[in-house]
C-alpha cells in the first residue's frame, strides 16, 4: 500500500509541479520549486497514512496536501494567493464530506471550523494588517478540513511559528526591520500539517505549562 501511495502522489506532485506555472504564469520553473512539492507532497502523504491508514480523515488530509503545497509556494515566491486555489479546495472538501455521508455532528465541526477560519482570519486582516487578504480563504480551508476543535490551535501555533522565523531573521541580519514582509500561508500550513499529525490541542497544552509554573 505504501508503494501505492507514493506512486499515486509522484504523479499528483507532477501536477502539481504544472498547476504552479499555470496558476501563476509570472513565476518560472525552477528545480527548488520541484523539490519542496514533490518532498512535501510524498512524505507528508506518507506520514498521514503511518498514523491513519485509510480512513475518511486521511482522505480528506490527503486532498488538501495539493492545495497547500501549491498555495504557500506561491505565495513564497509572489506573496499572492490566488482565490482559485482557495475556493477549489473548500469545494473539493465539500464534496468529500457529502459524499463520506459523515455524522451530522461532525458536519456541522467541519462547518463551524470554516466560519471560524475565515472570521477570525478576516477580523485579524483588518483590525491588526497582521496578515493579507489572501490568508483569509486559506485559514478557511485549513479549519474546514481540521474542524472546528483545532481552528484556534491552526491560529496559535501558525503565529508561533512566524515569530520563530522572524526572531531567527533579527538573528541573521543583527537588525530588527519592520518593512520585511513575512509570507503566511507556507507558516499556516506547517500548522495545519503538525495539528494532522499530532492531533495535538495546542492552546491546551500551553494553558496547562502555564497552570504548571503557577
Amino acid at each position: 500500500m505504501i508503494f501505492i501511495i507514493i506512486a499515486i502522489f509522484l504523479i499528483i506532485s507532477c501536477i502539481e509541479n504544472k498547476l504552479i506555472y499555470l496558476i501563476c504564469k509570472e513565476m518560472k520553473p525552477s528545480l527548488s520549486n520541484s523539490i519542496i512539492v514533490y518532498l512535501t507532497s510524498i512524505i507528508t502523504s506518507l506520514l498521514i497514512y503511518n498514523k491513519y491508514e485509510i480512513t475518511l480523515d486521511s482522505i480528506s488530509y490527503f486532498l488538501l496536501i495539493p492545495f497547500i503545497v501549491v498555495i504557500s509556494i506561491i505565495d513564497f515566491r509572489t506573496s499572492f494567493v490566488y482565490d482559485i486555489t482557495v475556493v477549489s479546495g473548500i469545494i473539493v472538501q465539500s464534496v468529500v464530506f457529502i459524499l463520506s455521508k459523515i455524522p451530522l455532528e461532525e458536519l456541522v465541526d467541519h462547518c463551524e471550523g470554516l466560519i471560524i477560519g475565515l472570521l477570525l482570519s478576516f477580523f485579524m486582516c483588518k483590525l491588526t494588517k497582521a496578515i493579507g487578504e489572501g490568508d483569509i480563504g486559506f485559514y478557511g480551508l485549513c479549519c474546514f478540513v481540521l474542524g472546528a476543535k483545532h481552528s484556534l490551535n491552526v491560529f496559535a501555533l501558525s503565529f508561533l511559528l512566524t515569530s520563530i522565523f522572524g526572531i531567527l531573521i533579527i538573528l541573521k541580519q543583527n537588525r530588527i526591520n519592520l518593512k520585511v514582509r513575512v509570507p503566511f500561508t507556507p507558516f499556516i500550513s506547517m500548522a495545519t500539517i503538525l495539528i494532522m499529525l499530532t492531533q495535538y490541542d495546542i492552546i491546551k497544552i500551553y494553558f496547562k505549562m502555564i497552570n504548571n509554573n503557577l
